[in-house]
């Protein structure tokens, strides 16, 4: 009897770090039957473990873009893939504009036009430009419910498939868990980007410190991308506030840090549905987040203004109520989102080719 042969995936992102570089490291080791490529930019290395069958590198300036859709075409056709994962922004635009025979998964890994902070003229064109490409993806792949409504609002006809994120640092004997001891200790995950607000957390670190100068800030994350001056001055802002700024750690380093007890405290301002949050709550952390769409309906604790958030940290770290729901929020997200539930969509999205 003949076998299926196993579908041919191949991811493309021009941002290969932090979230979405582990977010693509989780998608490959839960999925060992198929077989993945990888067409990549980004301030992180490819992890050499991973069962890439081919590793592809694609220009990282946006300002590449038409080199870049090139690249995309010339190694769709080497490798000839059954499907087209795109990761975030560029990388989707890229596998778009190509017109390839294949189909494309585009997954945001949230929506640049959700962002606030941008002028609205800019986010008008953002949103444009997802509306004009969001007929050419196959299925639009989200991580959250208000990312799903986003993509329904730009392609009412579109096919969205929901991929519940999952945590992709895991405590060992080496590096255990917290079990919820938070200390005085605030941590946070991210780039060194707009969205994710570090001028924010370091406003909420400078409030807290105003009033508990015994508790310590940490941000673990870097710029991505070619920096144009703006990270270094993210990174001098929280240092200023008295903020450890660590840097992109990895591995050993990593887990080293989440071992650590802390709160967690994720400042973006706007999100898919950050990992980040999920490998704080799998080392059982406490967590509590700023007040955006992408956590409605999860029952974190969540604050908006800079001046409530500090309010919020100082109430977890006394250990009054919020600690119990931020304890709590953290075990939900443990039951809920996980290799299980991740595995079952991906085997929906990348069903064997006959």
């Amino acid at each position: 009897m003949a076998t299926t042969p196993s579908p041919r995936v191949l991811h493309v992102t021009q941002v290969y770090a932090g979230g979405i570089s582990r977010a693509i490291k989780s998608l490959v080791e839960l999925t060992p039957e198929v077989e993945h490529h990888l067409l990549w930019a980004g301030n992180e290395q490819p992890d050499p473990t991973l069962p890439f069958k081919t590793v592809h590198e694609l220009p990282q300036s946006p300002r590449e873009m038409v080199t870049a859709v090139q690249r995309v075409k010339s190694v769709v056709a080497e490798v000839r893939p059954d499907y087209v994962h795109a990761h975030s922004s560029f990388g989707g635009v890229y596998a778009r504009l190509a017109r390839l025979a294949e189909p494309v998964f585009y997954e945001p890994h949230c929506y640049k036009f959700d962002d606030r902070q941008q002028l609205a003229p800019m986010r008008v064109i953002y949103r444009l430009v997802e509306q004009a490409l969001a007929p050419r993806a196959a299925r639009t792949v989200v991580l959250s419910p208000h990312e799903e409504a986003l993509a329904r609002s730009l392609h009412t006809r579109g096919e969205v498939l929901f991929l519940p994120n999952v945590a992709t640092v895991l405590p060992t004997e080496a590096h255990p868990a917290s079990r919820f001891e938070h200390g005085r200790d605030v941590f946070m995950i991210g780039r060194l980007t707009g969205q994710k607000d570090p001028a924010y957390f370091a406003d909420v670190a400078h409030r807290v410190r105003k009033q508990a100068s015994d508790v310590t800030f940490r941000w673990i994350g870097d710029v991505d991308g070619v920096d144009d001056g703006r990270g270094a001055r993210m990174r001098t802002r929280l240092e200023n506030a008295g903020v450890r700024v660590l840097g992109w750690l990895d591995g050993d380093a990593l887990a080293t840090e989440l071992s650590r007890p802390g709160l967690y405290f994720h400042s973006a301002h706007y999100e898919g549905f950050p990992l980040s949050i999920l490998d704080a709550a799998a080392f059982e952390h406490p967590i509590a987040v700023r007040r955006i769409p992408t956590f409605e309906g999860m029952n974190l604790p969540s604050a908006a203004s800079a001046h409530d958030a500090a309010e919020l940290i100082l109430r977890i770290l006394d250990g009054k109520d919020e600690y119990v729901s931020a304890r709590e929020g953290a075990q939900r997200l443990n039951a809920t989102m996980n290799k299980t539930a991740q595995r079952s969509a991906l085997h929906a999205l990348y069903a064997p080719v006959s």
